[in-house]
C-alpha cells in the first residue's frame, strides 16, 4: 500500500482546526517553504534508498519537523501533533492516548520536549511506537 503523505493544503487545513483561523489567512501569516520542508522530510530518500523507512519514524519526523521549523506564528506544537496524527489515521493507524492521562498532560509534554530538543526524533518515535497501532489489528 502507498503512503499517503499530507501536502500543505492539508498542513493549512489542519491548522485552520487547531488554531480557529482560517486557511487563506494562515497561508498569508505561515513560512510556507519551511512547512512543505516539514512535509517532504517523511518522504525524503536518496538513490531509491527511503532515510525513514518505518512509518512510526516517518510519523515522528513529521511531527518533529512541524513543531522545529517553526512555520505558524503561534500553535506549532499543536499543529505539529494533530498533523501527525492525522497523517496516521490515513495510513491506517489508529492514535491511542496515553492510558490514564485523560488531560492529556503527557502528549503536551513530550510536544514541549520536541520544541525545546529534550526529546528527539528518535525518541519521539520510540514514544509514538506505544501509542499508535494498525487499525486492522482491532
Amino acid at each position: 500500500m502507498a503512503i499517503r503523505y499530507l501536502d500543505l493544503v492539508d498542513f493549512l487545513l489542519v491548522a485552520e482546526e487547531v488554531l480557529g483561523i482560517e486557511a487563506d489567512i494562515l497561508q498569508k501569516m505561515a513560512n510556507l517553504p519551511l512547512a512543505e520542508s516539514a512535509l517532504n522530510a517523511p518522504a525524503a530518500e536518496f538513490g531509491g534508498v527511503e532515510f525513514y523507512p518505518d512509518f512510526v519514524e516517518k510519523v515522528a519526523v513529521l511531527c518533529a519537523r512541524l513543531i522545529k521549523n517553526h512555520s505558524l506564528p503561534d500553535g506549532n506544537k499543536r499543529v505539529g501533533y494533530m498533523c501527525a496524527v492525522e497523517f496516521a489515521e490515513r495510513n491506517g493507524y489508529l492514535w491511542k492516548p496515553p492510558p490514564g492521562d485523560p488531560e492529556g498532560s503527557e502528549t503536551v509534554e513530550t510536544m514541549k520536549g520536541v520544541a525545546s530538543g529534550s526529546v528527539d526524533e528518535e525518541m519521539l518515535a520510540r514514544w509514538m511506537r506505544d501509542h499508535l497501532e494498525k487499525a486492522d489489528a482491532t
